[in-house]
């Protein structure tokens, strides 16, 4: 019975990490967050507004987990 409820829990978290990482791709595919993330970590966008990152310098609508690495 020990091997039941531990498969169990086992697959409620692998569930779970599942549910996480498909949210923090959505979160990512935002480009209000994408430009922040930019604006703070990429040299040449640091003088500009996040505003307009994201709407001159990210085109289209991001890919996330869509598209084979």
């Amino acid at each position: 019975m020990n091997t039941d409820t531990t498969i169990a829990k086992n697959i409620r978290v692998t569930d779970e990490k599942a549910s996480y990482d498909a949210a923090c791709k959505r979160l990512l595919s935002e480009k209000i967050i994408l430009a922040w993330i930019m604006k703070n970590c990429v040299e040449e966008y640091r003088t500009c507004d996040v505003n307009e990152i994201a709407e001159n310098y990210i085109e289209g609508q991001p890919q996330v987990g869509e598209a084979a690495v």
